[in-house]
């Protein structure tokens, strides 16, 4: 099964040396041979016939699956909530059984430790999030911590001894539900002291601060808690992600293993327009101060100019559009919009930022309508993983004679963030 064949993948990545032959002078080899800790003339017939337990692992992946707020086969698991507490505890005791030292951060980013034979060196690291949007399916994010806790449990099985650590991580909100801040968990990680300092006032759709929900939680004592979940220059040497690919590519092609090469540079927006409110019979068409059309010829711009980019890696969504006051018979009065663009190129996805600022205000004045906010929430520039991790991954899927796929993630990850902590970085997608 393909779960099955990324697994393998993972897992022949995480011991290198046991798969390819060595040369010295082969900078592939030497990741491997790096990240292994074996030397040339040792032998390694016992790794030859790694195999992971898929039942077991697929029966992790249902059980974690039930604990979600809406029936199956849907999965809503937003921070902090009850179910998200026991989604931890879970993964808490799954590490523990695993043999792997467990600690969990200001935040609660969950950390499994594999000690290797030489510590100081720094850690090799995999992993994902088991958070979960409403109503999505019981992979995302989920295969990637599940199935690095099997990998460990492979390679201890092998007799596998790793000279770095291995680390496998799940990270805190990955997904923007409950405070509208994606991957809040490796950003935090990567040492974002804008971030910090915003937690400190951000408040969910309730009205809960994040320090309230995070106190709810166990976590966050308080605000000066949230820095130390900074990492420090090299902590890891490298990270690795096993993730659904959450695109129709590989299935159409029937192709396994995608290989990610690149993570496309991601960029939200929040804009409002206000206007004057009226009753939908008694205020005519040229005396209208509509919002709501403000908000749906921005929607329209958006699009304009994605495809003017002339590149089919930009893209562009209006994910969200509301009204108020939200009434059949009520111009309204007021309209807020959150738009999604992302690229691979970095100076393209601004360019279209830019354009989309440009109309939001050309709109504005030719509607009669007042911009009161156009703000750019997050502006993340692109991850390129690293070559020679790439090259080791793609000698594992020919090896396993598995086809492969290299391939850009425009979907973003944990392993966006995780880069800026000077990792070597590496995504893989089923």
């Amino acid at each position: 099964m393909p779960l099955r064949f990324s697994l393998s993948s993972l897992i022949v990545l995480c011991s290198f040396t046991a798969i390819l032959a060595h040369n010295n002078e082969d900078p592939t080899i030497k990741t491997m041979e790096d990240f292994s800790g074996y030397p040339i003339h040792e032998s390694h017939s016992h790794l030859s016939s790694l195999s992971v337990d898929a039942q077991s692992l697929q029966k992790q992946i249902d059980e974690l699956s039930s604990f979600s707020d809406t029936p199956a086969p849907s999965v809503t698991r937003v921070l902090y909530t009850e179910k998200d507490v026991l989604a931890r505890r879970f993964i808490k005791n799954l590490m523990g059984l695993s043999g792997l030292s467990v600690r969990e951060d200001a935040v609660g980013n969950i950390f499994g430790l594999w000690e290797g034979s030489n510590p100081e060196l720094s850690a090799v690291a995999t992993g994902s999030h088991i958070d979960a949007i409403p109503y999505s399916g019981k992979y995302d994010g989920v295969v990637g911590v599940l199935g690095a806790i099997e990998a460990i449990n492979v390679l201890t099985r092998s007799g596998f001894k790793p000279k770095r650590s291995l680390e496998v991580i799940m990270f805190t909100s990955e997904e923007p539900t409950r405070f509208g801040i994606s991957c809040l968990g490796s950003r935090l990680m990567a040492g974002s002291e804008t971030l910090a300092e915003a937690l400190k006032t951000t408040v969910d759709g309730q009205n809960i601060s994040f320090l309230d929900a995070s106190q709810s939680a166990g976590y966050t004592k308080d605000h000066n808690d949230i820095s130390s979940v900074f990492l420090k220059k090299g902590s890891y040497s490298a990270f690795v992600e096993l993730h659904i690919e959450q695109g129709p590519l590989l299935e159409e092609e029937g192709i396994p293993i995608g290989i990610v090469t690149a993570i496309a540079a991601p960029a939200s927006i929040k804009v409002e327009f206000q206007g004057n409110g009226g009753h939908a019979g008694a205020v005519l068409m040229p005396n209208r101060n509509d919002a709501g059309l403000a908000a749906a010829e921005l929607a329209l711009a958006v699009e304009r100019h994605v495809l003017e980019s002339g590149s089919i890696d930009t893209v562009g969504t209006v994910g969200i559009l509301e009204l108020h006051p939200g009434a059949i018979n009520s111009i309204p009065s007021k309209s807020h919009l959150e738009i999604d663009t992302r690229d691979i190129d970095e100076e393209r996805r601004n360019i279209v930022i830019e354009k989309i600022h440009q109309s939001a205000i050309s709109i504005a004045r030719k509607r009669r309508v007042t911009l009161s906010e156009f703000k750019i929430v997050n502006q993340d520039p692109p991850a390129l993983s690293e070559k020679s991790i790439l090259d080791a991954m793609v000698a594992s899927s020919k090896e396993l004679n598995l086809t492969h796929k290299l391939m850009i993630s425009r979907a973003y990850h944990d392993s966006l963030f995780m880069a800026r902590c000077h990792a070597s970085l590496a995504l893989c997608c089923l």
